[in-house]
């Protein structure tokens, strides 16, 4: 390996007349050829939906027997085929089924390749033309945007950093976050493009929030950071798209809105089979788990203390600055709120993780945040 690292081949004679007699008398080696690995046929479960992942999971190939610990495997070779020597360590971080193994992992694989969308020519951006909408309205719509496509930008960052650390017996979980990379970039695309054709530009930067986004780039493993973006964040952010599309001033905004939650809803989803896989398989991590939700939970909710976050969603549920404007803004505000922190942990009850209400001080706070509404007669759903 040190002469791999050292040598010049296009300078190297011995390398470059093998190279040549090979070329140039077809005296060649084929021990490629016999290869040790297994000969199968896979076959389409169902001819139209095609080929999947899945369909693959047959013998050697399929992915039911991988390991808790890949050991045999440190190189760039897909699961299945024959490592010689003499191929680099790739050095992977993740190589264990624990760190980043999901229930359907090639089913949302398949799933975000199959509803690609692009953000330059499946949104009616001509429907805007003639559309002005009232100063403050217009000013909090791209104020959202803006925030929104800081959050994207990490959301992309983040799992991109990880790609290269996973074990390549991993490619399902490999493919499905590489195309939530994608998903993340375009969705980047279309908050910025609505942002500027508010006609009112990008608006302010969130220090408190991006000081939140920062946390996901700073988890110590693939795990952790998956309970904290694919969880908790994207959590968050799948209820603030709902109530977003809920509140559009315009049709464009509720097919943005509509667009970006079903990726949204596919990437939380990888989140929950991931959690749940981790607890049901190792249920010694339990207590890893609760550990990182207490990060997570005490950095992502307190983005709702951001100003320019909360006032700007205020105006768009009011529909202005008059006193009633406001009055009602408040009132959507605080529903979406608590909707927020519900539905949270709703999903650690699907997860499986009931006992998660008893140990969370996010818990105390949403209970405590409910009945001060219930109280200003605020209605909860």
């Amino acid at each position: 390996m040190a002469y791999l690292s050292t040598t010049n081949f296009a300078e190297d004679k011995d390398f470059i007349d093998k190279w040549l007699y090979t070329i140039r008398t077809g005296q060649m080696d084929l021990s490629w050829m016999k290869s040790a690995t297994e000969k199968i046929s896979p076959e389409e479960a169902n001819p139209r939906r095609g080929l999947t992942y899945r369909d693959l999971n047959v013998g050697t190939y399929g992915y039911t027997d991988i390991p808790e610990k890949v050991r045999n495997n440190r190189s760039y070779a897909p699961r299945g085929a024959e490592i010689p020597d003499g191929v680099p360590d790739a050095q992977p971080w993740v190589s264990r089924k624990s760190e980043l193994w999901a229930f359907n992992t090639e089913s949302y694989y398949e799933e975000a390749v199959s509803r690609q969308w692009n953000a330059t020519t499946d949104i009616p951006w001509d429907r805007l033309d003639g559309v002005e909408l009232p100063e403050v309205t217009g000013k909090a719509l791209s104020q959202l945007m803006t925030f929104l496509t800081e959050v994207e930008m990490i959301a992309t960052d983040t799992p991109a950093m990880w790609l290269p650390r996973l074990n390549p017996d991993f490619i399902e979980v490999r493919s499905f976050i590489a195309a939530q990379a994608m998903d993340e970039a375009r969705h980047a695309e279309v908050f910025r493009k609505r942002a500027l054709t508010t006609g009112w530009g990008l608006m302010q930067a969130s220090p408190i929030n991006e000081m939140a986004l920062k946390h996901l780039r700073d988890a110590d493993s693939f795990s952790e950071m998956s309970v904290a973006l694919h969880l908790v964040a994207e959590g968050n952010v799948l209820t603030l798209f709902r109530f977003s599309e809920y509140l559009s001033p315009t049709d464009v905004d509720k097919k943005i809105f509509r667009l970006v939650m079903q990726d949204e809803a596919r990437h939380v989803g990888y989140g929950m089979q991931h959690f749940k896989y981790v607890l049901e398989h190792f249920p010694e991590k339990r207590e890893v788990l609760h550990a990182h939700l207490d990060e997570a939970e005490n950095i992502s909710f307190a983005g709702a203390a951001a100003t320019e976050l909360t006032e700007a969603f205020i105006i768009l549920a009011g529909g202005g600055l008059k006193k009633e404007n406001i009055e009602q803004g408040i009132k959507i505000t605080t529903q979406f709120n608590l909707k927020q922190m519900q539905e949270h942990f709703e999903r650690l009850d699907k997860c499986g993780m009931p006992e998660r209400r008893e140990r969370s001080k996010l818990y105390l706070m949403y209970e405590m945040g409910r009945a001060a509404a219930e109280n200003a007669g605020i209605k909860l759903n």
